[in-house]
């Protein structure tokens, strides 16, 4: 095997697995939107997701939104999590929290770098992260008017993913037609890794501990769902006001048909930044 060649497959090695080989950080390419140089920064590498002229057709496979299927999910209600009712275990199914598609850019991604000087080592970066994401929630529920509760804070056993808890968080917004029972929130801060940031993040080059995308199932999510006959809360607005309270240097993907807006799906995928929506349009020369 030539050199040249050895090179070229290390380097993909290490851009698909993030296992710590000394390699530059992600360049910004110039030829792609921000959306999409994030979300390749952040492990969501596959070819699905690539910029389109307007937004709207950046995704190649179809994604169909799914109509809940009620009679198959009432399963879930002779069983309710710990601790939950079982409308609330309802909801929990229903949002396909646990589910891990085959490819990154099929499901909803948290994605962060945090610098190294924020904490003292992997598992102490991801416990800091994931009090960052409750703060950053508590904030965003009070700017929204809307009353939001851990399900943890009243003893109730969360579910695990991967060893770590997927807390659960219940919405009670009925300006916004959400009760309890009917909108939850599962937020899951999954593996860190250490890496180095992108120039293009807003806390600048250097080293970090990253949340990353492209592990099949250990991945960070943010995800609301609501199980009544019409989503009538605002999901997009709640995922801007979200991705504004949080650090900086993190952002959220989500796939078609996750996000939801006045009642109707968006079936383009979309990336959170800063309190602003990115969607993958392809830079004019």
């Amino acid at each position: 095997m030539n050199q040249k060649l050895t090179l070229l497959l290390s380097t993909i090695i290490c851009s698909l697995f993030l296992n710590g080989c000394a390699v530059s950080p992600k360049q910004y390419d110039t030829q792609q939107s921000r959306a999409l140089n994030i979300a390749r920064a952040g492990g969501i590498y596959d070819q699905d997701l690539q910029d389109s002229s307007d937004g709207t057709n950046s995704y190649k496979k179809s994604l169909l939104l799914r109509a809940l299927n009620a009679t198959a999910l009432l399963t879930s209600l002779d069983a309710p999590l710990s601790g939950m009712t079982g409308a609330q275990t309802l909801a929990f199914n229903a949002g396909n929290i646990m589910a891990t598609p085959d490819n990154p850019s099929a499901r909803p991604s948290l994605m962060a770098w945090m610098p190294k000087t924020e904490a003292s080592n992997k598992d102490n970066a991801r416990i800091k992260f994931e009090e960052l994401v409750d703060a950053s929630l508590i904030n965003t529920a009070q700017n929204m008017g809307i009353i939001v509760e851990k399900l943890a804070d009243k003893g109730i056993t969360m579910p695990k993913l991967n060893g770590w808890d997927i807390n659960i968080w219940t919405v009670d917004a009925p300006q916004f037609g959400c009760k309890p029972e009917h909108c939850v929130i599962a937020t899951h801060v999954a593996r860190i890794n250490d890496w180095q940031t992108p120039e293009f993040i807003t806390s600048g080059p250097g080293a970090s501990f990253i949340l990353d995308s492209n592990h099949p199932s250990q991945y960070s999510r943010i995800i609301f769902q609501q199980t009544t006959e019409k989503v009538s809360f605002p999901v997009d607005e709640f995922y801007r006001q979200l991705s504004a309270s949080l650090p900086a240097w993190s952002a959220m993907y989500f796939p078609p048909n996750t996000v939801f807006k006045d009642g109707q799906t968006l079936p383009y995928p979309v990336l959170y930044e800063h309190g602003q929506q990115l969607m993958f349009v392809t830079p004019q020369s």
